[in-house]
């Protein structure tokens, strides 16, 4: 009785899967789409006064992927300098690709954002940071809290300003489940994780960086087919020649 038991507990297991590998392959059939979460940094066309414009382009075009993808979220964050823009963005792939679609399209035809970079994309993330969208206009006060040093190396400088976006996210999170309401960070946030708000002079010296890819760029290197060249493609004499006895 024992040994049936013991054999059946071993079939379901084989069938269930109790390997990390089975559970988080069982994780992913459960989830609806993959997350993604994409870092982006710009400079703004437009003065301190009009940023809205801004922010009302971006609550549109969630508003109308929502829509398209219903049970498919937009969240995220905004911030909005006195002269550039740092938006963070978390979502499925399709949605993704709209995203970067828009940027590419405000690139090419001088939108409200001039010369976006794309920092970082994370992909098929476990949970999301941003649990709703949210937004804040700095004025310039509140976008030189910290400062940076001139010497920081590009690479440091990259990895302190997405060490920030994670703590400022982490801090927002903690807020999110303790209230719900307005979509804007409160200046009490702001006070209370002064050092986790990027400055602009980081975002500033972040756009100077060749290394960073353009929306463009970043969807013709990573949405492009790969054409590979095969071994028999680079040996002499070719493999129409050789024959087998």
């Amino acid at each position: 009785m024992e040994r049936d038991t013991q054999s059946s507990r071993t079939e379901a297991d084989q069938e269930n899967g109790s390997s990390l590998f089975h559970r988080r392959l069982k994780h992913r059939t459960e989830t609806k789409f993959l997350l993604h979460r994409l870092t982006v940094i710009g400079r703004l066309s437009c003065g301190a006064a009009d940023r809205r414009a801004v922010l009302d382009h971006y609550e549109k075009l969630i508003l109308s992927l929502q829509r398209i993808r219903a049970g498919e979220d937009v969240t995220g964050l905004l911030l909005l300098y006195p002269q550039h823009v740092l938006l963070v963005i978390e979502c499925s792939t399709e949605a993704l690709l709209s995203v970067l679609q828009d940027l590419r399209h405000m690139e090419e035809n001088s939108g409200p954002i001039l010369e976006p970079r794309i920092l970082l994309v994370s992909h098929d993330l476990p949970r999301r940071l941003f649990q709703r969208w949210s937004h804040k206009l700095l004025d310039e006060s509140e976008s030189q809290r910290t400062l940076v040093s001139d010497e920081l190396s590009p690479e440091r400088l990259v990895r302190d300003t997405l060490h920030q976006i994670l703590r400022l996210g982490r801090l927002l999170l903690n807020r999110t489940q303790q209230t719900t309401g307005s979509e804007v960070i409160g200046d009490e946030v702001l006070k209370e994780a002064s050092d986790a708000v990027p400055p602009q002079a980081a975002v500033t010296r972040l756009l100077q960086m060749e290394t960073l890819l353009s929306p463009a760029r970043y969807i013709s290197t990573y949405h492009t087919p790969l054409h590979l060249r095969l071994d028999s493609e680079s040996v002499w004499p070719a493999g129409e020649h050789l024959q087998i006895v």
